[in-house]
């Protein structure tokens, strides 16, 4: 074949080609719309199968996946409210009971494909769960890597939302707002490597937030002006190797902060303004090896910060300005080497009531 039959021959396969890739897109859009149609029908079973069909869809279509994901949150951001507790209509009970099901199925299909195992995975994408009600949900061994993972305003009555094993390297999640009453949030296990993860103005009313033997490794966790109203926060067994918790402004009445047996080297937890009303925080058996703990113009109304058998090796320690009216700071049993944990020659030497600091 000479060059001009060969350049002709070439020529006629670039429209074929196109022409592939035209149907294969329009097939896409099919599927799309069929799934999307399927989501918004009354009977909870044709929902499940919207559900399951954009999954499969998001498995298939590379280009068209982060719309398929969008498309799943976007369900579960829709009104999802209870029926009221006394005597609500039978018919009320099985609407709700139908949204439960298929949110609490999205939930896993999601995790599933954050999972090691997946056989398609979705991580590096974007989930957007702002407003979202959760009565519980398993994201335990999921990866987010990359993208961002958005609960802004979310509600949590109840249950509990699992991250148990949860691995986040350089996404962002975001609880900025968020309301908790009476519920869960489990990260125990969880390692944060890099990225953040915001709990800014979230709300704790009751329950537990639990990062027990968490592993915290150049990343930020704000939680700044948060409320803590008799909910328990529970870091015990944590390795924080840079990076920072901060409680800026954080308000805690009554509950309990545990840190019991936790290792910060290097790192800044960080309760400046923190008020502490009647709440009790355990240092018990942490060891802090360089790294900065700050209680800058932090208030201390009743309650106490235990550090009983805690390590101080190179750290410093901030009281600058902080008030304390009937509580209590007891390093009395800590052992402290090198600054004696930057406490400070006036604090040492002068320490206000409430201070108690162990023998000279």
């Amino acid at each position: 074949m000479d060059f001009r039959k060969r350049c002709l021959a070439e020529d006629g396969k670039i429209p074929e080609q196109q022409r592939g890739e035209d149907d294969r897109v329009r097939v896409f859009n099919r599927r799309f719309a069929t799934a999307t149609r399927r989501l918004g029908h009354a009977k909870t079973a044709m929902r499940l199968a919207g559900v399951y069909a954009l999954a499969d869809l998001a498995d298939d279509w590379q280009d068209g996946r982060q719309t398929c994901i969008d498309e799943l949150c976007a369900y579960l951001r829709m009104p999802y409210e209870p029926p009221p507790e006394a005597g609500p209509p039978a018919a009320e009970q099985l609407a709700f009971g139908g949204s439960q099901e298929i949110h609490h199925t999205v939930i896993s299909i999601i995790t599933a494909h954050l999972r090691d195992n997946a056989r398609v995975s979705w991580r590096g994408h974007d989930f957007n769960f702002t407003g979202v009600r959760f009565e519980g949900g398993d994201f335990s061994g999921a990866v987010f890597s990359g993208g961002t993972v958005d609960f802004r305003d979310a509600v949590f009555s109840g249950g509990t939302l699992d991250f148990t094993g949860a691995v986040f390297s350089g996404a962002t999640v975001d609880f900025t707002g968020a309301r908790f009453s009476g519920a869960s949030i489990d990260f125990t296990g969880a390692t944060f490597s890099g990225g953040t993860v915001h709990f800014t103005g979230a709300e704790f009313s009751g329950g537990t937030v639990r990062f027990a033997d968490a592993t915290f490794s150049g990343t930020t966790h704000y939680f700044i002006g948060a409320e803590f109203s008799g909910a328990s926060i529970d870091f015990s067994g944590a390795t924080c190797s840079g990076g920072a918790l901060d409680f800026a402004g954080a308000e805690f009445s009554g509950g309990t902060v545990h840190f019991t047996g936790a290792t910060l080297s290097d790192g800044i937890i960080d309760f400046i303004g923190a008020e502490f009303s009647g709440a009790t925080a355990h240092f018990n058996d942490a060891t802090f090896s360089g790294g900065t703990l700050d209680f800058t113009d932090a208030t201390l109304s009743g309650g106490t910060l235990h550090f009983t058998d805690a390590e101080f090796s190179g750290s410093t320690i901030v009281f600058t300005r902080a008030e304390f009216s009937g509580g209590t700071v007891d390093f009395s049993d800590a052992t402290f080497s090198g600054r004696r944990g930057g406490l400070g020659k006036a604090i040492a030497t002068d320490p206000p009531a409430g201070l108690l600091l162990p023998p000279a």
